[in-house]
């Protein structure tokens, strides 16, 4: 005889605001599905509820994540793909998909339906693709205590539910963005060189800083170091340090009245006209102008 299973949800209404927000929530919740017990549980909306035979489509993006049973997760063109604890799969806007806990096993699953400008946007730019929806997440306690924070605002109802409800998404996406540039195990030594390599950049500002000899020290190829610390930053090694150098630059100029030569030497630039090209380039002002602003607004 199945043993009993137990959920909690919600799904809610969008007004203006949470479109103008640019993501809202359409549905929140946690079930834990028991061994044999029949899935997905009855109760749930048109556009929602689904069966295995048939699966089902959804108007917006839904993120969910398993900590515990194991179960199997297909979508189209072709993808098929067992979940155990700690996976995290995607849905996408009208990509067809199925997914169901092993009769013999259950799982306890947690989710959260969202849209919106900003979720249209990451996948306009291809930070998340429909042809790897499915994700091991590193760090599960903070996955399982945002959802836990997700499912006691609810519960209390709180003001602006909808903005905290966004926040939380937007954390949990970034956690599952972060995984997707976790290299496998057996790289965990090298992944090891990007964090020592992020720590040693961030120390130091000396222009002469050689990142083909830094990786060399580190103990990796260069063509290993530089796509895989911009895939772990968004930045190229060189552009990392740059834009290092220019957050100090701004902050000097800010804080301290050292001249502005005095400055571009203290953040790596022999050269003080080049420093203040490149500052206006990024910046669209002068070091001289950003002082002036920046106490201005004190």
């Amino acid at each position: 005889m199945p043993s009993e299973s137990s959920s909690f949800y919600r799904y809610f209404p969008i007004s203006r605001r949470d479109k103008n927000w640019g993501l809202y929530v359409t549905t929140a919740g946690e079930a834990r599905i028991a061994p044999h017990a029949a899935y997905p549980p009855e109760g749930h909306p048109k556009g929602f509820s689904f069966d295995w035979r048939h699966g089902r489509k959804l108007d917006g993006f839904a993120l969910n994540y398993i900590s515990s049973g194991h179960g199997t997760f297909e979508s189209l063109p072709h993808f098929s793909a067992s979940i155990e604890p700690g996976h995290a799969f995607l849905l996408f806007p009208k990509i067809w998909h199925r997914y169901a806990p092993h009769p013999e096993a259950g799982w306890h699953e947690h989710w959260i339906g969202f849209d919106g400008e900003i979720a249209r946007r990451w996948l306009r730019h291809k930070l998340f693709s429909a042809k790897n929806p499915v994700v091991k997440i590193s760090a599960e306690d903070t996955v399982l205590a945002t959802f836990s924070r997700i499912v006691q605002s609810i519960r209390a109802n709180r003001p602006a539910l909808q903005q905290i409800l966004a926040g939380a998404t937007v954390n949990l996406m970034g956690l599952l963005y972060s995984a997707q540039q976790t290299q496998p195990a057996h790289d965990a030594q090298n992944t090891n060189a990007i964090e020592a390599a992020i720590a040693r950049i961030q120390n130091e500002f000396a222009p002469n800083l050689n990142m083909k000899l830094l990786a060399q020290e580190l103990g990796v190829s260069y063509s290993w170091f530089r796509h895989t610390f911009t895939a772990h930053t968004g930045l190229s090694p060189h552009q990392y340090m740059l834009e290092l150098r220019l957050v100090r630059a701004r902050n000097l100029l800010a804080e301290s009245e050292f001249s502005i030569k005095e400055i571009a030497t203290q953040t790596g630039f022999d050269d003080e006209f080049y420093f203040s090209r490149l500052f206006r380039q990024k910046l669209n002002l002068s070091p001289s102008q950003w002082r002036k602003r920046s106490r201005h607004h004190k």
